[in-house]
């Protein structure tokens, strides 16, 4: 049972995952990845580069009969992933320590992908998924620069997914100004997301 969220909505604050100087999927790109994942409560979701763990926590709360496995090399990342799992209390969520191409290779079923970091290896990320993920299987992946969001693109074609969808999320924050509340942009994010297709 969780400790920290009770609801059976999407986007977590941020506040509530203990955080460092780990990159983060925020909130309000959360809530759309989990709603572009289309995950079942038996789903099986392969976060790669989990980072602090804010989407494969939000995963494992929904899939509760299925599995959730965070990929992570990043020292520190690892750390945060600990304490945010056993925070959080969730305990189909599995932490997979190395490189997402190399510990990706080492699973044998799911039916849902998170690319939320690549590390630049994004190619051999998605050619790997696109040998092991079954038909009807959905990846979704983030992106802020457009040269990730290109090699994406470029890889899904190559590796029969179909559907596929791209969006650009902007986000404004409110920040207090006094009697004012000033709107903060935030970094734009592309979000994209596919089917497995036959091959």
């Amino acid at each position: 049972m969780n400790k920290k969220w009770v609801y059976s909505t999407s986007g977590i604050p941020d506040e509530y995952f203990i955080r460092g100087k780990v990159p983060m999927t925020k909130e309000e790109i959360r809530a759309i990845v989990m709603g572009k994942l289309r995950l079942k409560e038996d789903s099986i979701l392969v976060d790669v580069g989990a980072g602090t763990g804010s989407v494969s926590i939000e995963g494992a709360l929904i899939a509760q009969k299925g599995k959730v496995y965070g990929i992570e090399h990043n020292e520190e990342a690892l750390l945060l992933l600990e304490k945010n799992k056993e925070a959080f209390g969730v305990e189909n969520f599995q932490i997979l320590k190395g490189r997402g191409k190399d510990v990706i290779k080492t699973l044998s079923h799911y039916d849902r992908v998170f690319i939320g970091g690549s590390g630049g290896e994004m190619k051999a990320i998605v050619e790997e998924v696109g040998r092991k993920l079954p038909i009807g299987g959905r990846i979704t992946i983030t992106t802020v620069t457009i040269e990730s969001l290109a090699t994406a693109l470029e890889e899904l074609k190559k590796n029969s997914f179909i559907d596929i969808e791209v969006i650009a999320v902007s986000v404004s924050r409110g920040r207090n100004t006094g009697n004012y509340t000033l709107m903060e942009a935030q970094n734009t994010i592309n979000i994209i997301s596919a089917n497995k297709g036959v091959v």
